[in-house]
């Protein structure tokens, strides 16, 4: 199949968060960003509990291809002429699935949970290229919490920065502090795993202009808080 210049080729990123740009950014990507109004609905399958909530009948490492479909596919019918990524993230506990917290409550109740265990981290990726199939793609890490006490949880929450990550915890950020151990690649943590990304991509015939470990070490030099020992990619 021939390449096709991610630099001359339109891409959409099909979610407003700004550490899936930040990934896209590394990789060497032109893009631009549209969000789809799966972005801000209710979580397949559904969100009536953002912590607690079993699997209703689809497997846990599906869900997120599927979430990203969902907020891809309207994307890709309003833009067919160009390229459209997609990615969705859950952590997963206890079979359970923590998704954004809903509020302060929410976000403490959820770090009491992951404290000093190991949860689950899925990303799905969801790629629509013109006049080819969707592609799809999930990765997994492992994440080890250290154990913290209420007054720690209370103030990271204090920080605002759980508020709009699943889970409860950006791991790039002040929460790097509160984690152990990373068992796979860290930027599925995040919310774009680099690896996939790449692959995802040039399986589409799409060059992308970043080699995985420079990409990654640009990505780092742009989070001065990161941990060394915590960063690493696959």
């Amino acid at each position: 199949m021939k390449d096709v210049s991610a630099r001359l080729y339109d891409v959409i990123l099909a979610s407003q968060s700004p550490r899936r740009a930040a990934i896209l950014d590394a990789l060497g990507v032109h893009y631009a960003v549209s969000v789809s109004d799966a972005e801000e609905e209710a979580t397949f399958p559904t969100d009536d509990q953002s912590i607690g909530m079993p699997f209703v009948g689809v497997p846990r490492n599906d869900q997120p291809a599927l979430r990203a479909w969902r907020k891809g596919s309207h994307i890709a019918d309003l833009h067919p002429e160009k390229v459209v990524i997609a990615a969705d993230t859950i952590v997963v506990c206890d079979g359970m699935v923590l998704n954004k917290p809903t509020d302060v409550t929410d976000a403490i109740r959820m770090l009491r949970l992951l404290s000093g265990r190991t949860h689950l981290v899925y990303t799905g990726l969801a790629l629509f290229v013109p006049a080819q199939q969707p592609r799809y793609m999930v990765e997994q890490s492992d994440v080890e919490m250290l154990s913290l006490s209420d007054a720690e949880i209370h103030a990271y929450v204090g920080t605002g920065e759980p508020m709009d990550k699943a889970g409860a915890y950006g791991i790039q950020g002040v929460a790097g502090t509160l984690v152990q151990a990373v068992n796979g690649s860290f930027t599925n943590v995040v919310g774009m795993p680099m690896h996939a990304t790449i692959s995802l991509l040039t399986a589409a015939g799409i060059a992308v202009a970043q080699t995985l470990d420079s990409a990654y070490a640009r990505w780092r030099t742009a989070h001065p808080l990161l941990r060394t020992e915590l960063g690493r990619e696959p």
